[in-house]
């Protein structure tokens, strides 16, 4: 059994055993979804716990895990430990499903880890490391500049840097949405704090200048803080570079978008009448009208 080291689990391949709801929710980085439970069942085994008590849950669950079914993700989670080296396994607590996952694999004769306490342990975990902003390594340095300035592309050709933008898929302004969902807030803090851990030994950490908010992920904890009290850098660029930049990043490729140009238009018009009220009726119809000439032409 394992303890919730943060530095090995965030860089270790591990089975997630908990339903696909649960996983959805927040996972530990560098998981895959082998539910020991599918939804229907994990939700029909909740309600005989709730009703009839804990040995009438186990009952069912032994009773809806047929033979077949027990053999098929039984070979699922060995295929995955036998091809990925250091794996372990989890469920929420450090409980039943993972201890029950734990003895069906060790009797296929496949040694794997089982991580102690589980997700939740892990969870509590991330949440502490980002209470006291003392956790922090001491050098920060801030870029910011005006959008279109390149500001994305220095962080992501800096070994030293961590792009939040690309973490949240989102550019953190009223057009930024790359395309595809952003994670959910429990994944988002562990992937930030994926990669603070891997860096955290660096002479520095350089980030791009961001509002508490990336689209809808909260950076977590202290975070926002310590980037307040960094030192910053301004990037310059005049502005036929940023109009080009601007291009490329938001019309020819919008991150992760697959969106046809006139899904993109829509998208972007929405956008802007979100803050309408922030720009004037003004503005804003003279913007609209500029957007729309652009695309039509």
């Amino acid at each position: 059994m394992m303890n919730s080291n943060l530095n090995f689990l965030n860089v270790s391949p591990s089975i997630d055993l908990r339903s696909p709801k649960e996983f959805k929710k927040g996972t530990i980085p560098n998981s895959v979804n082998l539910p020991i439970l599918n939804d229907d069942e994990y939700h029909e085994i909740g309600k005989t716990f709730r009703s009839k008590g804990r040995k009438a849950a186990i009952d069912l669950g032994y009773k809806i895990i047929s033979d077949v079914k027990k053999a098929e993700r039984i070979e699922s989670w060995i295929k995955y430990i036998n091809s990925h080296d250091n794996c372990f396994i989890f469920c929420f607590r450090g409980g039943l499903r993972s201890k029950i996952a734990y003895n069906w694999i060790k009797q296929e004769g496949v040694s794997v880890e089982r991580l102690e306490f589980g997700y939740k342990n892990y969870r509590q975990n991330v949440l502490m490391m980002h209470q006291d902003i003392k956790n922090y390594m001491e050098r920060w340095i801030i870029l910011g500049g005006y959008t279109g300035s390149g500001k994305t592309d220095l962080i992501k050709n800096y070994k030293q840097s961590i792009d939040l933008e690309f973490i949240a898929n989102h550019r953190g302004s009223a057009f930024g949405k790359a395309g595809g969902e952003q994670p959910s807030q429990s994944n988002f803090e562990s992937l930030v704090s994926e990669q603070y851990l891997l860096k955290q030994n660096s002479e520095f950490l350089l980030m791009e200048d961001e509002s508490r908010f990336i689209g809808r992920a909260q950076l977590p904890g202290k975070w926002y803080d310590k980037m307040q009290s960094s030192e910053i850098i301004l990037l310059e660029s005049d502005l036929e570079t940023r109009a080009t930049n601007i291009y490329f990043n938001y019309v020819k490729n919008p991150g992760k978008s697959k969106l046809k140009m006139i899904e993109l238009q829509s998208y972007y018009l929405s956008a802007l009448g979100k803050i309408r009220k922030r720009l004037g009726d003004n503005n804003y119809k003279t913007i609209k009208n500029i957007l729309n000439n652009a695309f039509d032409n």
